[in-house]
């Protein structure tokens, strides 16, 4: 029994470790585009255009953005299901 509670007890903070340890980095690479280069724009956003989302990442000096409609469309019909409001 104890030697499932270690198991357990590892792997929950190897977990995280790296969640934070990513964050951290996330972190750091977004406050240094900010004060060496000015660029404030967020580490990931999602834009829409012509009626698509798009999940844009900009980090560690690499920018990619992709198609998120079907999650967008998703999460709106849980808020509406659980009355949260939004736009």
């Amino acid at each position: 029994m104890k030697r499932d509670w270690r198991a357990f007890g590892f792997g929950l903070g190897l977990g995280l470790f790296v969640f934070i340890t990513g964050g951290g980095l996330l972190a750091v690479d977004y406050q240094g585009r900010k004060l060496s280069f000015g660029d404030d724009t967020p580490v990931a956003q999602v834009v829409e255009r012509d009626g698509r989302a798009r999940l844009t990442v900009k980090a560690f000096g690499r920018e990619q953005s992709w198609d998120v409609t079907e999650l967008e469309e998703a999460w709106d019909l849980i808020r509406d299901f659980t009355c949260i409001p939004h736009d």
